[in-house]
């Protein structure tokens, strides 16, 4: 049972890859729905027994590596966040499929699409039930092929093409980094085995006990665990579209929707975040990667959100949405002892996610040209109300509006965010009603410091409000995109309205979106307690504790008005602003703080001119053809040419060659003892 939860993907992916031809479009679908199917019903037996039943399971497969002191297996593990993620993988791919069997049913290339998503799935599988980093790393630059292969599956289309290519380019900088940070991890810890600080044997060994190399101890036991954890969190920043190397997240939006609906809920994007909860033992070595992932954290929540404003393509919307989200969970894994609570926001976060963009799918696909500008369309309450109200419901739960599934993990976000410390703050005692106290600072006995119980430190109060407005923003995007896509006169033609399929809705993707709305709506509350069931809400104060709710109730309000009267999603300007003062910012916020741009001006450019002239034209065709193949064959040719001279035919010439041979050994000779 726990090699065919991740064999039957596998096995679906390789019989279509193979022999879809065979079976045809029909027949795809239903194998890939019982393969599919099948493993999430094993899933949520593994579920049970891990979850409910408090168990870690771990099988060693058979040896993998075996070099000196270097010795690998493959294996699986399963336990708490490792069954997590498969549950929610597995059944957001297989809803994904079924969805994919309408959506794409115009297509003729159906099998080679389920296929792709299927080997997807089995890779994002592999990835989070590894029992060590090496064969994680099997995984997680599985995930990135296939990204590519289902960005550009509509290889006609150039700006597909161009995605897919970015993306994979930038995952290749993070990638680097977890490579580096397995290098330094294994001559820190002499293992890549996750049991090896998951145990006790970590808690109570190496780290404790601080690390020697062949230069003589660290000076800092905990030195080696800060490089370690910035170097995974480089790898965390590339795949899980933090900012800085969050670029090709938008543009990924060029491949089919199912695709989309895929990577930003179950499977690329969250393979960052899952590694970084799954390291935490070695973060929180590191007080300051601790601090710079929650800084990280709250400026992606913020950046993400303040483009999702002025977006006007359906999907990027939604994308930068998961941008933000994203910026949720890498946040709390910086407050010390919170990090399950990422792991609740990633599950919660998948269904709702999934919902939307399959909302949106449904929406693209009503229009005859395809549509995705919402701009160019409006009026669709009447035409689709079922996906109306999918939307909707979607958008109520990303927004935090209580007693969905969202509001249960965001708001406890930013709690623990007002009320926590990042490690490496100066310990306090429990948290209780704001007050004065004097504590001594473990370090110096000397120096007494004040300390506010109850209050936030330096970090983690730039994080809670950042997060705060950032959820402000979420619910004025949120708004925006279903009063502008259903609600406002239509801006579309006449052709684009009157398909003849606009008012049907398959039944597919009904089932499928209902599904979907179950979890949006009741996900967070049935698994909290499974989740985190040993992290208790802070005592904050009431206002800080309503604080989200009413942002989201602020920005929702804010968005109606700035649209009430309005066409084609254009604001309400008020008249003292004018657009001399807004419109310098839509434009920043439109190219998405220009991170294109610097990037190209201060790094892409650059080293493309460095590669090009400094590599390939100084080295390569510079100094090592000039004392390398060039120049062997420049100096072999002068030798062979000199000495073909010497062959003139002239005797007198001959004579002098003897001669001075002749002279040379005779002073050789008398020179020697």
């Amino acid at each position: 049972m726990y090699l065919l939860v991740l064999l039957l993907p596998f096995i679906n992916a390789f019989f279509l890859g193979f022999f879809g031809r065979l079976v045809g479009t029909t027949g795809s679908g239903i194998l890939s729905t019982i393969c599919m199917g099948s493993s999430t019903l094993i899933a949520l037996f593994l579920a049970y027994e891990v979850l409910v039943n408090d168990a870690v399971v771990h099988i060693e497969l058979y040896k993998w590596i075996e070099s000196e002191i270097f010795i690998t297996h493959i294996g699986l593990l399963y336990d708490t966040l490792s069954v997590t993620m498969l549950l929610v993988i597995s059944s957001i791919s297989t809803l994904v499929h079924i969805y994919s069997t309408s959506y794409m049913s115009e297509d003729p290339h159906v099998p080679r699409f389920l296929c792709y998503l299927s080997l997807f799935t089995f890779l994002m599988m592999v990835l989070v039930t590894s029992d060590n980093y090496l064969q994680l790393f099997i995984g997680w630059e599985g995930v990135g092929i296939c990204s590519y292969l289902l960005v550009a599956f509509w290889t006609t289309r150039i700006q597909a093409n161009k995605a897919a290519i970015k993306a994979i380019v930038v995952n290749r900088v993070g990638d680097v980094g977890v490579i580096l940070g397995m290098v330094l991890t294994y001559q820190t810890i002499g293992s890549l085995d996750f049991w090896t600080f998951n145990g006790g044997s970590f808690g109570s060994g190496i780290m404790d006990r601080g690390y020697s190399g062949e230069g003589g101890p660290y000076e800092s036991p905990l030195a080696p665990f800060a490089i370690i954890g910035i170097l995974l969190l480089i790898g965390c920043i590339g795949k899980s579209a933090q900012l800085g190397l969050h670029t090709w997240l938008p543009d990924a939006m060029e491949g089919p929707t199912p695709v989309s609906a895929l990577i930003h809920a179950a499977t690329m994007v969250t393979a960052g975040v899952f590694l970084m909860i799954r390291s935490f033992p070695l973060f929180e070595r590191a007080p300051l990667t601790l601090l710079i992932i929650t800084i990280f954290g709250a400026l992606t929540a913020f950046f993400a959100a303040t483009v999702g404003l002025v977006q006007n393509d359906l999907k990027k919307v939604i994308a930068y949405s998961t941008c933000s989200q994203l910026g949720y969970m890498v946040l709390i894994i910086g407050i010390e002892g919170s990090h399950n609570v990422g792991l609740f926001h990633l599950v919660n976060h998948a269904f709702f996610k999934a919902l939307l963009f399959l909302s949106a799918g449904s929406v693209i696909h009503s229009l005859t040209i395809d549509e995705q500008d919402m701009r160019k369309m409006g009026g669709l309450i009447h035409s689709i109300p079922f996906t109306y109200t999918m939307m909707l419901i979607g958008s109520f739960s990303i927004m935090g509006l209580p007693y969905l599934t969202g509001f249960y993990s965001k708001d406890l976000i930013l709690e623990l965010t007002y009320s926590g410390r990042n490690a490496g703050d100066p310990p306090f005692r429990p948290l209780g009603p704001p007050q004065l106290y004097i504590q001594t600072d473990p370090k110096d006995p000397d120096l007494k410091l004040l300390e506010l119980a109850g209050f936030p430190s330096r970090g983690s109060a730039f994080a809670f409000w950042l997060g705060t407005v950032a959820a402000l923003l979420t619910a004025f995007y949120s708004i925006r995109l279903v009063y502008i896509t259903f609600i406002i006169s239509p801006n579309s033609p006449k052709e684009s309205l009157i398909s003849s399929h606009i008012n049907i809705v398959d039944k597919r993707v009904l089932t499928v979106l209902s599904l979907l709305c179950f979890g949006a709506i009741f996900v967070g509350y049935l698994i909290q307690d499974i989740l985190i069931g040993d992290i208790e809400h802070p005592i904050v104060p009431p206002f800080i504790k309503v604080m989200p709710t009413l942002m989201g109730l602020f920005g929702m309000g804010l968005c109606l008005w700035a649209q009430k009267g309005t066409r084609g999603g254009i604001l309400r300007i008020p008249a003292p602003l004018g657009s001399s003062f807004l419109l310098p910012i839509y434009s920043f916020l439109g190219g998405a703080w220009q991170g294109d741009h610097l990037i190209n001006k201060l790094v892409a450019i650059p080293l493309f001119s460095f590669g090009h002239w400094g590599i390939y034209k100084t080295l390569d065709r510079g100094w090592l053809e000039l004392f390398g193949p060039q120049g062997i064959s420049t100096i072999a040719t002068g030798v062979s040419q000199f000495i073909s001279n010497l062959q003139s035919g002239v005797i007198s010439r001959y004579a002098l060659v003897l001669l001075s041979f002749t002279i040379i050994f005779l002073a050789l000779g008398a020179g020697a003892p």
